[in-house]
């Protein structure tokens, strides 16, 4: 994996380039800057310059399902933060925060040709647009300095690497505890957002990575939404 790079200043979305061009699996593109990046459930991802945005191309996993890769995907950018003094959490399914605003996100879109993972890391924007000032952070916002996404970047993929390999063999029960350490409101009441929004105690999540919640109606498992803690 990763034997090969586009690294270009500009683009619409790095996701959407690498389903259109015919490049060999392995292959990272790069953006400094995405007019039209883009996040789970066909959101916007806003992608201003000093962000890290990028996607890969990778051979499909067959008899592995792959809908909590993004979890695992999550756990190998919590390790590879710490490098840079950060602690993190993972949001299901698919964000890490810090300090509780997002600091990146993941998306994992099946295709013809495998898999597209897309991972967009805020790491030395000073501001955001005023919609998402509230929710979002940046490396340098935290650390006080600005750091080479590069070398962010080489940390992440080194991780990444390691833990795709892995999750190819074990699956997600290799990750399962791992991730459930470092979810984002654990033990606490949530509300998940869905066409059925539900609400209980984050319990932690099963062996395929959906949520366990404890209702007033018993454990109840979801398997996608939003999720923000309860407001009473």
């Amino acid at each position: 994996m990763f034997k090969y790079m586009v690294w270009l200043e500009r683009l619409d979305s790095t996701q959407t380039h690498l389903k259109k061009k015919n490049y060999p699996h392995g292959t990272v593109v790069v953006a400094d800057f995405q007019s039209a990046g883009r996040g789970r459930l066909g959101r916007v991802w806003e992608s201003q310059e000093g962000g890290l945005y990028f996607s890969f191309l990778m051979k499909d996993i067959h008899g592995k399902d792959i809908s909590p890769l993004p979890l695992v995907l999550g756990y190998s950018l919590v390790k590879s933060l710490r490098y840079f003094g950060l602690n993190t959490s993972i949001k299901w399914p698919n964000d890490v925060y810090a300090s509780g605003k997002k600091l990146c996100g993941i998306l994992v879109e099946r295709v013809k040709k495998g898999l597209v993972v897309g991972i967009g890391v805020n790491v030395n924007q000073r501001e955001f647009p005023r919609e998402v000032e509230d929710k979002a952070v940046s490396i340098r916002l935290l650390k006080g300095v600005e750091v080479s996404r590069k070398l962010v970047l080489l940390k992440l993929l080194e991780n990444i690497y390691g833990d795709i390999l892995k999750f190819q063999t074990g699956g997600f029960g290799a990750f399962k505890s791992s991730v459930e350490e470092l979810l984002l409101f654990k033990g606490q009441e949530v509300v998940v957002l869905s066409e059925k929004p539900v609400a209980g105690l984050l319990l932690g999540i099963d062996d395929y990575g959906r949520l366990l919640l404890r209702t007033p109606n018993g454990v109840r498992e979801v398997i996608s939404g939003e999720v923000s803690l309860r407001l009473r």
